[in-house]
């Protein structure tokens, strides 16, 4: 039971030995770009990254924006209230002139009698 342990435990520092050198490969490999510092044209993606950007927010204004339906029946809606207080506006206007015709016209006809 030693012998195994101590097997697997040599195989883990060979593995760390192992997985560490390739740390080192990539740490030093990540040292010779960033010394390097390749120039790229990015002339080309930042067009594209404008035009698309441009794009999504075209995208969002309209999203944000209610749709037509829903400003139609909003205006309907509108229209419909008005119509409504409008309404009553004139059948109480109507209902107020016939109580003071028939009022004059009492007066009328009573002026009328005492003249007779």
């Amino acid at each position: 039971m030693d012998n195994i342990l101590t097997g697997q435990i040599d195989r883990l520092r060979e593995i760390s030995h192992t997985n560490d050198e390739t740390a080192n490969k990539v740490q030093e490999s990540v040292n010779i770009l960033y010394e390097r510092r390749i120039p790229i044209e990015t002339a080309r993606f930042e067009q594209l990254s404008r035009y698309f950007i441009g794009e999504m927010e075209d995208k969002l204004r309209k999203v944000k924006q209610p749709s037509k339906g829903l400003k139609w029946y909003i205006v309907m809606w509108v229209i419909t209230l008005a119509s409504a207080f409008l309404a009553g506006y004139f059948i109480h206007e109507y209902r107020e002139w016939k109580g003071k015709a028939v009022y004059w016209y009492q007066m009328y006809e009573g002026i009328k009698g005492y003249e007779e």
